[in-house]
């Protein structure tokens, strides 16, 4: 069995981070569908689903997929994101 290795987190710059921020806005905003890719160490993951809520404290948005399938997601761990 291969051992699978780790990956290391992306270095996004001001502008890669922005452009996340306004597309989870504006999927906020507008109640529409947004994919997220997530990094993870293994293998990044790309959500599919439209952002509910947005906690700015905690620096989390809610990510909905279906009805009672939601996941909270850190705004940090969001490599990624598109309409």
């Amino acid at each position: 069995m291969k051992v699978q290795e780790r990956l290391g987190k992306p270095l996004l710059d001001e502008q890669e981070v922005q452009l996340i921020e306004e597309v989870i806005f504006q999927s906020y905003q507008q109640c529409c569908s947004v994919t997220l890719t997530v990094f993870n160490p293994f293998d990044d993951e790309k959500i599919t689903g439209v952002i509910t809520s947005i906690d700015r404290p905690n620096r989390t948005v809610k990510l909905v997929r279906r009805a009672e399938d939601y996941s909270w997601i850190k705004i940090e761990e969001i490599i990624a994101a598109t309409l």
